[in-house]
């Protein structure tokens, strides 16, 4: 797993060795696993995280089972909140918890709890959740935040309507949009022993590794996956034919067009915040630079000039200008470029001697990277866009280190490559720091994660 794209060069130069060549296969969507190819590993306490009750739903037994406890890891994996064992917790139907006493939930010092009923309707499910406040009360009953009714939802529904459910209490008790309900996209590379080269996958999955969907296969190195703004394309790199390209992939019908195909490095691909530009890096005129390309009509503006290498290019929020790392003055740093026709650069980060892979919080606040510590080992950190202060957020101690961070789509949580027992995965931490999760695979390795947008409804 490369450490950055700025070693790109170095990996066109290896894929030129590669001796098979074979064409790329474009997975169907109707033919995927329904378990996790990945799955979470709590690899640290949840510090600060509150206590919050989410009860077995009543109803249906299968359907009860999945419905509660895809809430309850959702809101775990959050790391804002930690689900009360459920040995602890009260059973009945919703109205009957309805009327559990406050201060009985009290005792169990959560501060909110999560109760519903799950109803059979000819095959199809009737769901009704409540989310409740255990400390205000109403003659020792608890106050309902929430109460919600889905109909008619079909048995294959129901996981999506979990991460539905979890979006909407996560959003009523932090005020911050729920991001359970969106994709993953990942390179799974697995050995392949007929010849002896292993196998590239881009897949996309739910964010809790279920629903794993292959989109291309490949036995040439894939990497840089990037979701268009609206969910429904993801651009990526590709070596096939021993060369670097770029694609777009359209995610519902597989359907993909090669976009850049110019000698020497075509990498690193980042949409605008329109989706109507890519911002790439290109070596056609000489060193790597920073060139975007107007996806209507194919126009290419270069951006970045200078002898340096400039990459990994990340749009700001509004669209009006591009982080990206560079080498050209003296170490890999973090630099900014208009993009209304100045060109004008500004220097970012100033902390340590390597900073790397920029990608910027919604809110336009943070500066997400890889930083590398005074004991030269790589973490994810974070930098106030407007203070300069930067926190390390992840705590690595072994090689490889941590890389590749990308941010959910409403800021409060990064997904980045790691390494366990000799294994690549993914990692998963807030951006406040709090609890550390990893997603490993359950076969071959997991690397360069890229988190969806928002997507329109759980269905």
């Amino acid at each position: 797993m490369s450490i950055m794209r700025i070693t790109s060069i170095s990996i066109v130069k290896k894929s030129k060795k590669l001796a098979l060549c074979c064409a790329v296969i474009i997975v169907s969507l109707l033919s995927f696993t329904t378990e996790a190819r990945i799955r979470i590993e709590i690899t640290e306490g949840q510090t600060g995280a509150v206590p919050i009750a989410v009860t077995d739903f009543s109803g249906e037994s299968d359907a009860v089972e999945s419905l509660s406890a895809i809430i309850r890891q959702d809101l775990k994996l959050s790391a804002r909140f930690s689900p009360v064992e459920q040995s602890l917790l009260p059973r009945g139907s919703l109205a009957l918890l309805a009327q559990y006493p406050a201060e009985e939930w009290q005792q169990k010092k959560v501060e909110n709890a999560v109760i519903g009923e799950i109803t059979n309707v000819g095959g199809r499910y009737q769901v009704q959740v409540a989310l409740l406040d255990v400390f205000s009360p109403t003659e020792n009953i608890p106050s309902k935040l929430m109460f919600k009714t889905f109909n008619d939802i079909a048995p294959k529904n129901l996981r999506a309507l979990g991460h539905h459910i979890s979006d909407l209490i996560f959003e009523k008790l932090t005020g911050i949009k729920g991001m359970f309900s969106t994709k993953i996209a990942y390179i799974l590379v697995q050995p392949y022993n007929f010849s002896k080269k292993n196998h590239y996958i881009l897949e996309i999955s739910d964010i809790d590794g279920f629903n794993a969907k292959s989109l291309v296969k490949s036995l040439e190195p894939m990497m840089s996956p990037a979701w268009s703004p609206d969910g429904k394309k993801i651009a990526y790199v590709s070596f096939e034919g021993k060369r670097a390209q770029i694609y777009i992939l359209e995610v519902f019908t597989g359907r993909r067009e090669k976009i850049t195909q110019y000698p020497g490095i075509n990498g690193a691909p980042s949409w605008s915040p329109d989706g109507k530009k890519l911002a790439v890096v290109l070596s056609k005129d000489g060193n790597p630079a920073i060139y975007t390309i107007d996806l209507a009509n194919r126009m290419l503006k270069r951006l970045t000039q200078g002898y340096g290498i400039d990459t990994e290019p990340h749009w700001d929020p509004s669209g009006n200008s591009l982080f990206f790392t560079s080498n050209r003055g003296g170490g890999p740093q973090i630099y900014k470029i208009s993009t209304d026709g100045s060109a004008k650069i500004s220097r970012v980060t100033f902390k340590g001697d390597y900073n790397a892979r920029p990608s910027i919080t919604s809110d336009g606040q943070y500066l997400v990277m890889q930083h590398r510590d005074s004991q030269g080992i790589f973490k994810i950190a974070k930098q106030h866009l407007q203070s300069g202060e930067m926190s390390i957020l992840t705590q690595s101690s072994g090689s490889g280190g941590d890389e590749s961070p990308s941010l959910s789509p409403n800021g409060d949580m990064i997904l980045y490559g790691t390494r366990s027992k000799g294994q690549s995965v993914l990692g998963l931490v807030s951006l406040a720091g709090r609890g550390k999760l990893r997603l490993p695979a359950r076969e071959g390795m997991v690397q360069e994660p890229a988190w969806s947008p928002f997507l329109n409804h759980y269905n």
